[in-house]
């Protein structure tokens, strides 16, 4: 296991310019956040339908706790989902590809430059075995288009509303903001919050930039 999720989020620390692109990426995830076109009423009352698959682009910022200090991460991502499929890579500040995490119906798998491979059952165990603890991949494929699944397993759409909360899968959902793309309305910005023994208050900010 990699103590602490270290080894894993080590990726971000590895270049010079990390202290500058953290600053950057945050105060940019703000901006954005500030500058969402407002969306109709006709917008928002059209039915919304969740799709299999689905192409965006956008950034995340993780805050987490590290010896009684706050520390954080940030990068750009790529979100490729199909039915069975679903293919994530992680990007620096030049647009350089750093990890990539696969799922397929054989299994999960976990990619860093000059790193051997990890595979796992599923997204969800590899990255509870690489941190200690696990992003909830399989929850953001429903979120990130602004929808739930409740308890009897439907798949229901989340209110086009800013700040909207929810509870699922252990994590505190705010739906801060929401955006218009080709006619299809869904989520600008997710928070997520929860705590862990590993790392504390764990704090996740999504931003989507593009939806393709």
């Amino acid at each position: 296991m990699l103590k602490n999720g270290q080894q894993l989020l080590s990726f971000f620390r590895q270049s010079t310019y990390l202290k500058l692109f953290l600053l950057a990426a945050f105060s940019t995830l703000l901006n954005a956040c500030s500058t969402t076109p407002t969306i109709s009423s006709a917008q928002i009352s059209k039915p919304r339908v969740w799709q299999e698959q689905v192409q965006l682009t956008g950034r995340i910022s993780i805050q987490y706790q590290q010896r009684e200090q706050a520390e954080t991460i940030s990068a750009g991502f790529e979100w490729q989902q199909a039915a069975h499929d679903l293919h994530i890579s992680l990007s620096s500040p030049l647009g350089q590809t750093i990890a990539t995490i696969q799922q397929t119906p054989m299994g999960a798998k976990l990619e860093q430059a000059k790193q051997e491979p990890r595979t796992a059952a599923d997204i969800e165990q590899l990255l509870a075995d690489s941190l200690g603890w696990s992003i909830p991949v399989i929850g953001l494929k429903r979120w990130l288009q602004g929808f739930d699944v409740q308890a009897n397993g439907k798949t229901v759409a989340v209110p086009v509303q800013d700040y909207f909360q929810l509870q699922a899968q252990g994590w505190q959902l705010q739906f801060v903001s929401w955006q218009e793309d080709a006619g299809v309305v869904h989520p600008k910005r997710i928070d997520l919050q929860r705590y862990t023994e590993e790392l504390g208050e764990v704090k996740i900010r999504i931003v989507i930039d593009e939806w393709k």
